[in-house]
């Protein structure tokens, strides 16, 4: 009887954990349909995963996205997969459920150890700003987890379409361009290190 007590508790424990994906990745969904759309659509199968693409103009640039929906899967090594596949992350959470913004830190620990030793580029986003009366996680609580993990920081509605959520893809793109070109400073600065240290060691011998 214990047993299968336990067993019970543990598949309730497997369908709550599979009901908070399901919902983070609705909320994840919901962004991208209304970025690529500028529509809302109330239903949504969690369970897929999509991958679109998206041409653009960011800074008179043009540009191609290519938006990974990993429709929360729980195999590790195709999530591990995905992470180090992706060069920038929207972390997502509901600013009526508390529990979404405090899975947050978690998921960001997981993308550093993947990710390591690049830093990661990604944008924190509090969704459902249409429900400003249901809130459980401040606008202040957002900003300051956003300090911390020194990435931007935007609350928006999928539903009514408020807060510029073309601005936040618009933003990741542009930190992801940055991140490459400071990455290619370095790559360019160690080449050099390294063909003079040859030089001189190859004067060094000519000289002795």
């Amino acid at each position: 009887m214990v047993f299968v007590k336990a067993q019970e508790k543990k598949r309730e424990g497997k369908k709550e954990n599979a009901r908070k994906k399901n919902h983070q990745n609705s909320l994840f969904i919901a962004l991208v349909v209304r970025f690529l759309t500028k529509r809302f659509i109330w239903e949504y199968d969690p369970t897929l995963e999509s991958t679109y693409r998206h041409q653009a103009t960011i800074d008179d640039e043009a540009v191609t996205m290519e938006i990974l929906d990993t429709a929360g899967q729980e195999d590790t090594i195709q999530k591990e997969g995905h992470m180090r596949w992706g060069e920038g992350f929207v972390l997502v959470y509901d600013i009526t459920d508390r529990g979404s913004f405090e899975e947050v830190l978690p998921l960001k620990n997981i993308l550093d150890e993947i990710k390591k030793p690049k830093n990661v580029t990604l944008i924190l986003v509090g969704n459902k700003a249409d429900l400003d009366h249901s809130r459980q996680v401040s606008t202040e609580e957002g900003e300051k987890l956003a300090t911390e993990l020194a990435c931007a920081f935007y609350e928006c509605s999928a539903c009514t379409g408020e807060g510029n959520i073309t601005e936040i893809f618009y933003e990741l793109c542009r930190e992801v361009r940055r991140r490459r070109m400071v990455q290619g400073k370095t790559r360019r600065r160690s080449s050099t290190t390294h063909v003079k240290q040859a030089i001189n060691k190859m004067l060094t011998k000519i000289s002795s």
